[in-house]
């Protein structure tokens, strides 16, 4: 069973997803404190976060770091309904996201939590912290360089899905005109000595895919 972690601070709202959810396949936990979350990895079940984004920076930017370093499937929840607000907040966030309109409209919800669900059985198997330039891989520690770091988070964007090396290029190098790709295979066969082979496939005529099922 998929745990969700949900931070809303409107107690109607909080009660009104755990209504909509009720018959679906989620552990539902209010969540007040962002330090819980590396603990809650600690068992090894899929986790998502729901966060509503109008809390205050100094409580969204914790939880969200915390999300980061263990690259949790996230969705925001807000009430602004432009798309430019909705591309805003899925910038803020590197890892799998979503966001979702309130007040809640129970078959998007649902439609936006499964789709993260494929995401959340795959983030206790490969935990990346950036900053450190550390990924943890079924509990074995990998240390990565800047660049290599730079094309595993390109990956896993779309983790289980088809990146061509032009747009690894563009996501892990910064190119904005495509030349020699011959870069990006290099430094895919130093990230597969240390991730294992089987992690990265290649995909013919294509790229590269992130294979974490």
């Amino acid at each position: 069973m998929t745990k969700l972690l949900i931070w809303e601070p409107n107690e109607q709202i909080a009660w009104k997803i755990q209504d909509v959810l009720k018959q679906e396949a989620y552990e539902i936990q209010l969540m007040d404190e962002a330090d819980a979350v590396p603990a809650m990895c600690e068992d090894n079940q899929p986790l998502l976060v729901m966060l509503d984004a109008s809390m205050r920076w100094s409580v969204c930017r914790p939880i969200l770091d915390a999300c980061r370093k263990q690259n949790l499937p996230l969705l925001f929840l807000t009430s602004d309904k432009r798309a430019s607000a909705h591309a805003h907040l899925e910038a803020l966030y590197a890892g799998p996201c979503q966001v979702a309109t309130l007040p809640v409209q129970a078959k998007a919800l649902r439609n936006k939590l499964t789709e993260l669900c494929g995401c959340a059985d795959h983030t206790c198997k490969l935990r990346v912290d950036e900053e450190e330039r550390v990924v943890m891989l079924d509990g074995r520690r990998v240390e990565l360089t800047a660049q290599e770091m730079a094309l595993l988070q390109a990956l896993l964007e779309k983790p289980d899905t088809p990146v061509s090396r032009e747009q690894l290029l563009r996501k892990a190098w910064g190119y904005q005109s495509i030349g020699e790709t011959r870069t990006v295979d290099v430094h895919v066969q130093r990230l597969r000595k240390k991730l294992g082979c089987e992690t990265i496939e290649t995909v013919y005529k294509c790229g590269y895919r992130l294979r974490l099922a």
